[in-house]
Formats: C-alpha cells, structure tokens, sequence
C-alpha cells in the first residue's frame, strides 16, 4: 500500500474522525483486555457489557471534545434521534459529489493519475462499488465476506485490464474511505456519535473485504 501522500494525509492541524475513530475498538479491547471483535460486537448491540459500554461513551465523548463537539454523553437520546443522520444515507445522497471528488484524487494522485484514461472510464466502477458497500453494511462482517461482492470483483478485473498496479487498485479503495469520512465530518453535528461510529466501523469493515474481493480477482486475471 502506498505510503500516505500530500493528496490522503490528514492535516497535521486538526485531526478527522478517520484518524480519531480508526483503531477504537482495539484500543478499547487492549485496555480491557478483551478480543476486538467482542468490542465491535457490543458497539454494534449484538451483546451486552456494561464495561465495553462505558468505555465506549468515555472514547466518545473525549472524541467529540477532540472534534470541537458537545459530549455526545450530555445529550439526551431523543435529541440524538431527532437530529441525528445516518451514513448510508449520506452516501446516497452525496454519490454524484463523491465521485466528482473521487476522480480529484485520483488525478491528483501520482501512481493514478499517469494511467491514460478518460475521467468517465476512470469513475465507471466506482459508484457501483459504495452501492455495494453501502447494501453489505447491513450484514456482519462474516456475510459479507460469504457474499459474491461482484461490483469489487469487477473493479479488481477491469483495472488489471487497464493497466493499474495492484497497488494502484488498494489504493482507488483508500480514496473512497477518504471521500466518506470527509462527507461524514462535516455533518459531524447531525449525527450521533456512537451511530456514527458504527457506521463507519461497518464501512471500513465491507470496504476491506470489497479491497480483498478485487485484488483476489486482479490477481486471478492475470
């Protein structure tokens, strides 16, 4: 994978909930000396632990102090729910703006931008592949991995046919994660923390198994 460059580096000034939520649950699980998985499982509602929990709010909230937020802790639940968004929803309603800024990146980005094709041909697997994602989101990771991911396997296909490097294949999915939680911070105030943050643990979760879907197909086209 490439190494973070000018175009995917977060600023060093103000850091964005990618760089503050990624790595949450194994934070939470080392400190409490439990399995990650466990965490997700817990965050997710599919078990209960009044320890995994509380730890959850205490990361939320010291989050949203990072983020320039009132503790979502101190806000009542039927606040949340009236102002909150999800981000599947966001994804759906910002799909032609995530493309736009996708193909930005992508041209800017100098292991992409010097493979020679047109703007529509460089976006046409893209959108197919956050339709795929935002439907696998609804599963565990266990069915997703079960599930044919067709749009990534075509992507995986289509760029070794292209030209791109296996590299350059691991890194158009990098620019997706990118473009999303930049959507997702800055609707930061209409949703809920602890929503959002399952969301995006969801996300991540169905874009890596999409990544590994479409290089095992890369691979295999050669």
């Amino acid at each position: 994978m490439y190494r973070d460059n000018s175009n995917t580096s977060v600023s060093s000034r103000k850091q964005s909930p990618q760089m503050l939520y990624r790595g949450l649950y194994v934070r939470i699980a080392r400190k409490l000396g439990v399995d990650a998985s466990y965490v997700s499982r817990v965050a997710r509602g599919d078990r209960r632990s009044p320890e995994v929990e509380s730890a959850l709010r205490q990361a939320l909230a010291e989050i949203d102090q990072q983020l320039g937020r009132n503790s979502s802790v101190a806000v009542s639940s039927t606040e949340h729910r009236s102002r909150s968004k999800r981000l599947t929803d966001l994804i759906k309603q910002n799909r032609s703006r995530i493309r736009k800024e996708w193909l930005a990146y992508s041209q800017a980005d100098p292991n992409l931008g010097n493979i020679d094709i047109a703007p529509k041909t460089r976006t046409a697997p893209i959108l197919p592949v956050i339709e795929e994602n935002v439907k696998a989101m609804k599963f565990s990771v266990k069915d997703i991995a079960a599930a044919p991911l067709k749009a990534a396997a075509q992507h995986g296909r289509l760029r070794q046919s292209q030209g791109f490097t296996p590299m350059g294949l691991v890194e158009e999915y990098n620019l997706v994660r990118r473009c999303v939680f930049l959507l997702a911070q800055e609707n930061l105030r209409h949703m809920d923390a602890q929503v959002l943050i399952q969301d995006l643990t969801q996300f991540g979760e169905a874009l890596d198994l999409q990544t590994q879907r479409a290089l095992q197909d890369y691979l295999a086209a050669n």
